[in-house]
């Protein structure tokens, strides 16, 4: 069954660049449909990602309009700041996985290994 999520950047980045096999392109069109969400940090990461060419920053910025976006309250700062602290995350990983905790979504990521030793967070890889 399809729900909402929270996407990971690179699972929108491999969308972009038409990575993604057909049955993952349309999981994740599904969800956006759905009513998915990204952080903050998501739109920075696929916006300034350094192989945009003008053509697929354009793509972004349509796709990024599709999807709801979580602003960054205090609650998900305290979040992330208590998941460097617990599991040394990168910050832009602790920012994506504390929208999804704060959001109590599921989170959708090829990388796993960066967010499997978080507590209480659902993880979805498509290419599993």
């Amino acid at each position: 069954m399809i729900k909402t999520s929270v996407f990971d950047s690179n699972i929108l980045i491999y969308y972009l660049n038409g990575s993604l096999n057909d049955s993952v392109r349309r999981q994740v069109e599904d969800m956006i449909k759905l009513g998915s969400f990204i952080s903050v940090i998501t739109r920075i990461e696929v916006l300034g990602w350094s192989k945009n060419t003008a053509a697929s920053l354009s793509s972004a910025k349509d796709l990024l309009m599709c999807i709801n976006e979580q602003a960054l309250s205090e609650e998900i700062v305290t979040l992330c700041i208590q998941l460097r602290q617990n599991y040394s995350l990168k910050l832009p990983d602790a920012m994506i996985a504390a929208t999804a905790l704060h959001l109590e979504l599921p989170l959708m990521t090829r990388n796993v290994k960066d967010f499997q030793k978080v507590l209480n967070l659902e993880i979805i890889n498509p290419f599993e």
